[in-house]
């Protein structure tokens, strides 16, 4: 368990704008956005902020959105493997008691998490209310996983490799956005799951690795004479998105300009990790 609970972590001695300097922002908010992205956007705040005030909440946070998550990802992924077995084995076979089964179970979880919605809310705003007058809450039940993981990891963290696996996913769900003209790939079940989560897999490390690159370019800049701009590999991605959601929107007409900038980015932001990474072999690992 996190030794977090009810900690100040700072005091307020004069009234006004300067409450702001000790309490941030993304301190206070970071619990409403782990309401409606689970463990990712905490996961990125707690990443790349340098206030203690922010990463105390963001880690409380994430530890909790951990459990949220993972209730979530049960009940669909009974759903889901269900589903899957539903429509690959024949009828009254015995894998279809199975997908039964995971039926069954999945509606057990979802009974279960539609209260667990309700708890998830309400943690949500009590550690804003205390974020909000200065103390980093701990939300109860939820273990330290964030401490659990700094334990085992120690100072010595390479965050480069954690940019791999959106060097190694995205360009699965390329080769499988080209395989979609293959009529047989769509009309296959699994196929198509698959491709949701290659889906689901990158929009998450589209996500986390900005935070990632914030890291190790902060590691790197700390322990060598190489000082990378995190600026130029977030930001140019970004202006990328930006420039096919205004060219899809006005030039295509396409339907979802939106999802177009998100799978530009998502390209995008894989060729400036493998421009980094070459750059960081170069500056610093062959030196």
């Amino acid at each position: 368990m996190s030794n977090e609970h009810d900690h100040p972590t700072a005091s307020t001695t004069q009234p006004g704008p300067r409450i702001l300097e000790e309490r941030t922002l993304s301190g206070i908010f970071v619990h409403f956005l782990g309401l409606g992205t689970g463990v990712v956007l905490p996961a990125l705040v707690y990443l790349v902020a340098e206030n203690e005030f922010t990463r105390e909440n963001a880690r409380n946070a994430f530890n909790w959105q951990v459990i949220v998550t993972g209730v979530f990802t049960l009940m669909f992924g009974l759903l889901g493997g269900a589903i899957a077995i539903d429509s690959t084995f024949p009828e009254e076979s015995a894998v279809q008691y199975l997908g039964l089964a995971l039926i069954v179970g999945a509606a057990i979880v979802m009974f279960g998490s539609s209260l667990f919605f309700f708890v998830n809310v309400a943690f949500g705003l009590i550690a804003m209310g205390k974020a909000i007058f200065g103390t980093a809450w701990s939300y109860p039940l939820a273990p330290d996983f964030v401490g659990w993981l700094a334990a085992r990891t120690g100072d010595d963290v390479r965050w480069w490799r954690l940019l791999v696996p959106h060097l190694l996913i995205t360009p699965l769900l390329g080769a499988f956005f080209a395989g979609e003209i293959l009529e047989s790939w769509m009309e296959n079940d699994s196929m198509f799951f698959g491709g949701f989560g290659l889906v689901l897999a990158v929009l998450l490390t589209s996500v986390l690795t900005p935070g990632v690159l914030v890291r190790d370019m902060r590691a790197v800049a700390a322990r060598t004479s190489w000082q990378p701009q995190w600026l130029w590999y977030i930001g140019g991605p970004a202006g990328v998105a930006l420039l096919t959601y205004v060219v899809a929107a006005a030039q295509f007409t396409s339907e979802n300009p939106a999802g177009d900038a998100i799978y530009a980015f998502a390209g995008a932001l894989w060729l400036a990790v493998l421009v980094y990474l070459l750059r960081r072999y170069r500056q610093v690992d062959a030196s």
